[in-house]
């Protein structure tokens, strides 16, 4: 049932302006922010964590807001995925960010894309061929329906999209050999903790963090450059960017880590209203009693 509804979504997204769509997804997620589901009390949950220092009704606004925004972004990025005869890269303010894009390939290390769950990352892919040759790492989502769309949204020229697995870390691997970009989210949470994660501070408070992109700066001495990409009125978005700290690049995975999130953490405080805060960021596998989500109607 749910691959049919979503394939129906699909269907009314293709022919919807692109205005519309967004204005659809920003419907929806007002309808979220009304009806007191798991997204808005995890939204709740990692504001209060994150910005002890505002007011509960400031984090409750901002947590309203954020899925409506967070529902925009997300019928947005459908759009694009389904409309293959745009060139999207016209929507897109992005010159600082290939100027310093360019600038970092240029030292022959290939280099490292971090494009953390805020604003609307898939804008930025059409920005990045300008670049160099891309391959992006992605991690297949758990609608079967989303699979094929997904793919085929972000296949286009210039951008080899791989699946997290032993191909696809042997693909990143080569293409950062080559000198060319990958693409890679940094606050997905590992499924385990060891080799593809270990616990870092994220706004002051441990979280499951991913070690893939240390690794490979260490190992390539790929730099890091953090982007995303915000509403800049009507149609567009303009890309905000910034090198990572170079110790995402430390021998220790701990140290990497922490770095890393700062970065993430930079990224996020200066644009809260538009960060996937229903994300469980701060839920560590593993470990079911440090569960900042959880409810009595969970047990």
């Amino acid at each position: 049932m749910r691959d049919v509804m979503a394939k129906a979504l699909f269907a009314l997204l293709r022919v919807l302006p692109f205005g519309a769509a967004g204005a659809l997804g920003a419907f929806a997620g007002r309808l979220m922010s009304l009806g007191g589901g798991r997204s808005l009390h995890n939204a709740r949950v990692n504001l209060a964590l994150c910005f002890p220092e505002k007011t509960a009704d400031e984090r409750e606004r901002l947590a309203r807001r954020n899925l409506v925004e967070t529902g925009r972004a997300l019928a947005q990025m459908l759009k694009i995925w389904l409309t293959d005869d745009h060139d999207w890269a016209k929507h897109v303010e992005g010159q600082s960010f290939m100027r310093l894009g360019r600038e970092l390939v240029d030292r022959g290390k290939g280099m490292i894309i971090a494009l953390p769950h805020l604003g609307n990352w898939e804008v930025i892919a059409y920005v990045i061929t300008r670049i160099a040759p891309t391959t992006a790492l992605y991690r297949p989502p758990r609608l079967a329906a989303l699979d094929p769309v997904m793919r085929a949204g972000r296949a286009r020229p210039g951008v080899q999209p791989v699946p997290i697995d032993r191909q696809g870390l042997k693909e990143i691997h080569a293409a950062l050999k080559r000198g060319e970009i990958i693409v890679i989210l940094p606050d997905q949470v590992p499924k385990t903790a060891g080799a593809s994660g270990v616990v870092a501070p994220f706004f002051g408070h441990p979280a499951m963090t991913m070690t893939l992109i240390g690794r490979l700066a260490h190992r390539h001495g790929s730099p890091v450059l953090f982007a995303y990409a915000l509403p800049d009125g009507g149609q567009q978005f303009r890309i905000h960017c910034f090198e990572g700290d170079a110790a995402i690049g430390d021998a220790s995975p701990e140290v990497a880590a922490a770095a890393l999130n700062r970065d993430v953490e930079r990224c996020v405080r200066a644009a809260p209203a538009f960060y996937q805060w229903s994300y469980r960021r701060f839920s560590i596998p593993g470990e079911r009693e440090h569960n900042p989500y959880a409810r009595a109607s969970d047990d």
